[in-house]
């Protein structure tokens, strides 16, 4: 799973590569964007693999896997280039286009 997230993070930045290049592709570039960010939500709950390494008892606290961590990440950073996105379609920011 991890490598599919990979995956739809190049897909990601193919389609804001081509949005950035030709400007009247904002609405589907939109739409891309939140399907590849409900995929990786979907990832995000169902991955089935070991999600905690070893507990760290010096700050009480479970690190994540390397996999799980790629997925997670993955899923963070999309979710923040959507909000840049709803961002710049609203008209209230356009710092993602710029």
């Amino acid at each position: 799973m991890s490598l599919i997230a990979l995956l739809l993070d190049g897909l990601a930045f193919a389609g804001y590569y081509v949005q950035n290049t030709q400007h009247a592709y904002y609405t589907p570039g939109l739409g891309l964007q939140v399907v590849i960010t409900v995929l990786l939500l979907i990832m995000l709950f169902t991955y089935s693999g070991k999600r905690f390494g070893w507990f760290n008892f010096a700050t009480w606290a479970h690190n994540f896997t390397f996999r799980y961590a790629i997925i997670v990440l993955s899923f963070i950073i999309n979710a923040a280039v959507l909000a840049l996105y709803i961002l710049n379609a609203t008209g209230t920011n356009s710092l993602i286009f710029q």
